[in-house]
């Protein structure tokens, strides 16, 4: 039955605004009903027939949409709305001309309607015809200054055509791009996710162009999205120049050693023994091998440091807020509110902000040895426990205090087995009080050790921790290391069924978090074979006896070609031992799965358990010992 307004009960008013409720109510067909009642009475109402126009186009009938908007317009040929919905519909059918014609109309009809200007931009851009986008750009900018998406759109054109510049050797173009962005954003009704990344990326040119007062101001808006909370006068900002330890102590002018330390080699056999994906990596171990780890001695510095990203507490180094002491080009944290943003490619520069009201600071003037901090096991083993081989080399170090943030009981005994007396360790907690998660240091006297390369961590590792075991058994135990007590992330969703599967084969479960770190070495020490999923426990690979055998079970994108892990991995455990890597599958909702990998190794993965019993019988097969001799 047709929705017929009864006689004299509606004036046309309230039947158009009747047929308008309906729709929005989604009840298209009730309201074109309504439309079409009204329309065999006033067949010359515009509005009406704009609207059943509006309506035919949302029920995909196209041919009736253009045949509605078309009479519209020629009834009443200053219908704004008539000329911007047939432009839509030309749009949406691929007629982008038709489209521009009846944009222009719109605009002409209503100068100040944003939406207009920026359509008949992204028209022309889509073209080709960037001088005609830019124009209406610009334009529009000007008609409609409060349009947001308008100057959304131009800054983001003027980003782009500032890495052009500066690509094609003119810098001061890619200056004048970025000042024409700034311009645009400075004068933005509200500031968006989509300017807070564009902000970013403009500071990286600007600091690229070497324009960083620039670089300064951009990041000053950046700063008011990211710390809201925080008045803009009590946020510190700088350009810096990110070095390598050797760079960083000679532009600080600071006294620093640097020596080549013993590393652990690779057989020459484990390119051949390795998949494809690995070689690469394998490749850079020699080179790893070769670099030189070092200290800096009474150096002025300010440490930076915070809980920014998933493992680590990131530490950023500071000499005279000029110099950043660089560690690892490829993994730099990103992230709204962390210190260092605008990085440029390769590492070499950055931009840094420092919300004072969020640190707490302190201040030593004693010498004390700075170790970045982590509350990971994995990190603390790898990355930061072998740089107390700095004491071993330069003796001034030996007595100096160590400081460290947010000791953990295991810390504690991964440092006492490597020599340093518990009476030498600094928690900052103590400094500062339990509840502080950001620390800004000034340090009149820090010795800094530098990182040290994988070969060398760990043939440093083997070398110090392996001779505190207190018994030497024979390398027979094969051991399963389940994350069923941890944290949900990089759980095994299956893990029972592995486990027994496991037992029947002579396999221990163990749960490594339950374990002292001594216990974990020396578990480590006497395994023919472990088999582990993603984890930190991973990092006790490093104990492995020659011939050892580590499987991990990954979800299925770990050695995806994005991940940062390919090199991670890749440099680690190929020093020691057989290295195996059996992916399982995600137990997830494809539909609600996160694009960023990180997040996924957050998601349990199933582990088929015939493709594991295959995976062993291969693994169990080869003669030991195998590799390298470890040291």
């Amino acid at each position: 039955m047709e929705a017929v307004p009864p006689q004299g009960a509606f004036t046309l008013a309230e039947s158009l605004d009747r047929a308008l409720a309906l729709l929005q109510a989604g009840r298209a067909e009730e309201a074109a009903d309504l439309c079409r009642s009204i329309l065999r009475v006033r067949p010359e109402q515009a509005e009406t027939r704009c609207l059943s126009g509006t309506i035919a186009f949302g029920q995909g009938r196209l041919d009736a949409a253009r045949a509605h908007f078309t009479v519209t317009a020629a009834l009443e040929p200053g219908f704004f709305d008539a000329h911007r919905n047939l432009a839509i519909l030309e749009q949406s059918a691929g007629r982008p001309a038709a489209a521009c014609r009846h944009h222009r109309r719109a605009v002409a009809l209503r100068p100040e309607d944003g939406a207009s200007h920026l359509s008949l931009a992204l028209l022309y851009s889509r073209s080709g015809d960037e001088p005609e986008a830019v124009a209406w750009l610009r334009r529009g900018v000007a008609r409609a200054p409060g349009f947001l998406p308008l100057r959304e759109v131009y800054a983001a054109f003027c980003e782009r055509a500032a890495v052009r510049a500066f690509g094609g050797g003119d810098p001061e173009g890619a200056a004048r791009f970025c000042e024409q962005a700034l311009s645009l954003v400075r004068g933005a009704p509200a500031l968006t996710e989509a300017l807070r990344e564009l902000l970013e990326r403009l500071v990286r040119v600007a600091l690229l162009v070497e324009r960083p007062a620039l670089a300064m101001e951009l990041l000053a808006i950046k700063d008011t999205l990211d710390f809201p909370e925080v008045p803009p006068p009590d946020i510190d900002r700088f350009p810096l120049a990110l070095l390598p330890f050797p760079a960083w102590c000679a532009a600080a002018d600071f006294r620093y050693e640097t020596w080549r330390a013993p590393a652990q080699e690779p057989s020459e056999t484990l390119t051949s023994a390795s998949p494809d994906w690995l070689r690469p990596q394998i490749d850079r171990l020699s080179t790893l091998a070769r670099e030189a780890v070092g200290v800096a001695l009474d150096a002025e510095i300010e440490v930076v440091q915070g809980f920014y990203v998933k493992d680590n507490y990131e530490s950023h180094l500071l000499a005279g807020r000029r110099f950043l002491l660089r560690e690892v080009a490829d993994t730099v944290v990103h992230g709204a509110r962390v210190p260092l943003v605008g990085v440029t490619p390769g590492a070499t520069a950055g931009a840094f902000r420092l919300p004072r009201p969020l640190y707490r600071t302190v201040a030593i003037d004693q010498p004390v040895l700075v170790l970045p901090s982590t509350p990971n096991y994995w990190h603390f083993l790898v990355e930061v426990l072998p740089r107390l081989m700095v004491r071993e080399r330069v003796a001034e170090t030996r007595p100096l205090p160590v400081l460290l943030f947010d000791l953990r009981p295991y810390h504690r005994e991964m440092l006492q087995l490597a020599g340093l007396p518990a009476e030498q360790v600094i928690e900052a907690r103590d400094l500062v009080g339990p509840d502080s998660a950001q620390i800004h240091y000034r340090l009149s006297r820090a010795a800094v050790p530098s990182a040290v390369p994988y070969p060398v961590a760990y043939r440093w590792l083997r070398d110090r921790l392996l001779p505190c075991r207190r018994s030497d058994g024979p390398p027979t135990r094969r051991l399963y290391l389940s994350r069923r007590g941890s944290a949900p992330k990089h759980r095994i969703a299956n893990d029972a069924e592995i486990a027994a599967l496991l037992e029947a084969r002579g396999f221990e479960t163990v749960q490594p978090e339950r374990l002292g770190v001594l216990e974990t070495i020396e578990l480590m020490a006497e395994a023919e074979v472990v088999v582990a999923p993603v984890g930190a426990a991973t990092a006790n690979q490093v104990f492995l006896p020659p011939g050892g055998h580590w499987v991990h079970l990954c979800n299925p994108d770990f050695f995806h070609p994005d991940s940062r892990w390919n090199p991670q991995m890749g440099v680690q455990i190929p020093l020691l031992g057989r290295f195996h890597h059996l992916a399982g599958r995600f137990t997830d909702d494809p539909a609600g799965r996160p694009d960023d990998l990180l997040a996924r190794l957050d998601i349990p993965v199933r582990i088929d358990p015939d493709a594991l019993g295959k995976l062993l019988d291969e693994v169990l097969a080869h003669p030991k010992p195998w590799g390298s001799e470890p040291r």
